[in-house]
């Protein structure tokens, strides 16, 4: 049995962890690219959303404290098939959302010294192979030192926020809706991208001191505070118009730039770097172990369940990397810019959390409260689903593909 020891401000500080990621370095200003000024109003809708998100899987944790992460919480309200299916999502999901990650660190550090477009993919990849050795190497990034890079990068967030309140212009609002009704889903989906992670307090119930009543003061807390800040970012990001051309790629720089002075993009670099590198190798480690713990079962071959001496799964991380290698050439070569990118993952994360849902509102049908939070959360996120367009094709040849091989190469418990 583990030891109890988390305190309510810890778990605060463990759920911005989690979901103050590299997101919200990028994202509004490519929302605002997508929806003009209308992008407030879907950073304001994925903040509301949360809520019965945030609420629901609490619930679910304080009800059900063995249920593990997502794939075992489907699994246990549909089966071992949807279970297997969202443990290919995720597996999915980050086969290239590293990528993703790997690019905002990098734009992050190109934009603070002006360098070429070139050495944004060339640093990516640097950040991939530092994940790759440090996992092969079976090290972690410190998880007190991760939440101290969330408080920072928080704080960074507060302060641009507030100096940049006084210098917006009412101008910058009109045309308030350029790409109507569209463009605020669209800016939705990419938004999703921010707010994964309310789902990590169903691994941290067993570890607080006091569950009943801190978990859910924990996520009240952490759901304000975080849909707040989003909002209140994207509301100066087009407040100040820094976004589009050339501060599309690292906007959140450009802006404390212009507000906090000259050395401030170069801090939020680091930071970022820092937040990128850390987000990368926990998502790998965490990712290898679900393909180690998903060949086990048979829901994937058997190659991917090697693991080395010190009980690595290298043969799941060297596949990760290389995907994500894969993704990241395919970008460069293609010209398929990052805001785009982001949208395969973040596809795949949106089905990932309509099963999940899905699954909390049949195991919580019994318990009056959650019961409706789940039903509003399943609602919300599939009513942004469509918005992804050709995008959903990408969870669609995923599932056919798990279901594929459950048919005529799965093993064990997951045939």
């Amino acid at each position: 049995m583990k030891q109890r020891t988390v305190t309510m401000p810890q778990g605060v500080a463990l759920y911005m962890g989690a979901v103050l990621g590299s997101g919200i370095l990028i994202l509004p200003g490519y929302t605002a690219n997508v929806a003009g000024p209308a992008s407030i109003i879907s950073w304001l809708l994925l903040s509301l959303l949360s809520i019965p998100v945030a609420y629901t899987f609490a619930r679910l944790a304080l009800t059900y404290e063995n249920y593990g992460g997502i794939s075992t919480i489907v699994g246990q309200a549909f089966g071992d098939t949807w279970g297997a299916i969202v443990g290919w999502f995720f597996f999915t999901w980050v086969a290239g959302g590293q990528a993703v990650v790997g690019l905002t660190g990098a734009s992050y550090i190109t934009a603070a010294f002006g360098w070429s477009s070139e050495a944004v993919y060339v640093l990516a990849f640097v950040f991939l192979i530092a994940a790759l050795i440090a996992n092969l190497l079976g090290m972690r990034v410190s998880g007190w030192l991760s939440l101290l890079l969330s408080g920072a990068v928080l704080i960074l967030l507060l302060l641009t926020i507030g100096f940049s309140l006084p210098v917006t212009s009412l101008t910058n609002y009109r045309p308030f809706a350029p790409h109507g009704l569209q463009g605020i889903g669209q800016a939705c989906v990419l938004i999703f991208w921010a707010f994964f992670g309310w789902e990590s307090i169903t691994h941290l119930v067993p570890e607080f001191k006091r569950p009943h009543p801190d978990v859910m003061r924990s996520t009240w807390i952490s759901v304000v505070v975080v849909g707040i800040t989003y909002t209140l970012l994207s509301v100066v990001t087009v407040g100040t118009h820094t976004y589009g051309e050339p501060s599309d790629a690292a906007p959140l720089a450009a802006l404390m730039n212009r507000v906090l002075g000259v050395n401030a993009g170069l801090t939020t670099a680091v930071v970022a770097c820092i937040v990128c590198l850390g987000t990368l190798n926990v998502y790998l480690a965490s990712s290898a172990r679900l393909g180690l713990s998903l060949a086990t079962d048979g829901k994937l071959p058997r190659w991917f369940a090697g693991t080395s001496r010190n009980g690595t799964p290298y043969r799941s991380t060297l596949f990760l990397f290389a995907t994500n290698t894969f993704v990241l050439g395919g970008s460069y070569v293609t010209d398929f810019a990052a805001d785009r990118l982001i949208l395969i993952p973040t596809t795949l994360g949106i089905l990932v959390y309509v099963l999940a849902s899905a699954a909390c509102l049949k195991l919580l049908w019994r318990d009056r409260k959650g019961r409706w939070s789940a039903l509003l959360a399943t609602a919300l996120c599939v009513s942004i689903a469509p918005f992804s367009g050709a995008y959903l094709a990408v969870p669609l040849i995923t599932a056919g593909a798990c279901l594929l091989y459950l048919k005529f190469g799965g093993h064990g418990r997951g045939r």
